[in-house]
């Protein structure tokens, strides 16, 4: 009995499957982006209410909020809460009695802690800079190698805002702190009852991701060449496309800051923009729609890329008086 010949595809055939296979492709590709995005959006939520929780139990536990030191030498309000994000080891490791950058503390502040890097951010969350400027200590590294964070706590409003700030207000509060304080070489521990603006208006961490890396609006990372005249030259060791120095972004940093807001595209100080216009000293996230802050409620809320200064100073001061009037550009 004769066997039917089999046929094979014809190239027009082979090209019309890889023709709809294409397609198909294209088609699920921007869902999957979309997913990633969300997933990614969930999981720093998530760590920025893991680590304000963190700093809740801190107060709870010594009366009053982790210190925020001024000087970059001193102690990081991160390393203070480290027992209350599980990581007691990590704690008991560290020499409190030297700065970060002693070499006592090179094999502590080198590990990366999960809960304090946001997935969307485009770094490594560890690098290596130099800083002839680190003195003190026993054994102080220049050069080091640190593990980044994506997050920081509110020291407060720059007082480099004071003018709009007026605008906006008719005045100048005598507070332009956040719940921890205002950053001081000997602070003073604040309590949450401080906090008189109301624990639910007031931010107390969140988002400046992409450290020690200088990044702008719409994500743009720039190299030494053309930094933004408020970052000074002073600050950078070495050729294009390498970090910021003095442990800018380092877990172990001090890790707060006065925060403000920019022109539109971010080169320039005070302006219109508030979230997502500079990472230097400013709430910035890779995220599209805003950047997470968490309150000092314990809530996680989004504060939108079109939030006003306005409002944005009523979030970032927790003694300031003012009235959020328009909550439209905060999400949840």
């Amino acid at each position: 009995m004769r066997r039917a010949k089999r046929r094979g595809f014809t190239l027009v055939e082979l090209l019309v499957v890889v023709a709809i296979i294409a397609v198909l492709i294209g088609l699920l590709l921007p869902a999957v982006q979309k997913a990633r995005a969300a997933a990614s959006r969930a999981k720093c939520e998530n760590n920025v209410r893991q680590i304000g929780l963190a700093c809740l139990n801190y107060e709870g536990a010594y009366r009053g909020f982790p210190l925020l030191y001024s000087s970059s030498s001193q102690l990081s309000w991160v390393t203070e809460i480290l027992p209350y994000l599980e990581q007691n080891n990590l704690y008991n490791g560290y020499n409190l009695a030297e700065p970060w950058f002693d070499a006592s503390n090179a094999g502590v502040i080198i590990t990366r802690v999960p809960v304090l890097e946001c997935p969307a951010s485009p770094i490594l969350h560890i690098f290596t800079a130099t800083d002839s400027g680190l003195t003190g200590g026993a054994n102080p590294d220049t050069t080091f190698t640190a593990a980044s964070t994506d997050y920081f706590a509110f020291a407060g409003v720059s007082s480099g805002e004071a003018a709009q700030y007026t605008t906006y207000y008719g005045s100048v509060p005598g507070d332009l702190s956040g719940p921890f304080g205002p950053q001081s070489t000997t602070p003073i521990s604040y309590k949450i009852t401080q906090t008189t603006d109301g624990t639910s208006n007031t931010a107390m961490v969140g988002e400046m991701s992409g450290r020690p890396y200088l990044y702008l609006t719409q994500h743009q990372q720039l190299v030494t060449g053309n930094f933004p005249s408020y970052v000074s030259a002073g600050l950078v060791d070495g050729p294009d496309n390498v970090p910021l120095d003095y442990g800018f972004g380092a877990w172990a940093h001090n890790d707060n800051f006065n925060v403000g807001t920019w022109s539109a595209d971010g080169t320039v100080k005070v302006g219109p923009c508030a979230v997502n216009c500079s990472n230097y000293r400013g709430v910035y996230s890779f995220h599209d729609a805003g950047a997470h802050v968490g309150y000092a409620d314990g809530s996680v809320h989004m504060l939108g890329q079109g939030i006003s200064p306005r409002v944005f100073y009523a979030v970032i001061t927790a003694r300031g008086g003012e009235i959020i009037q328009d909550y439209s550009a905060i999400y949840d």
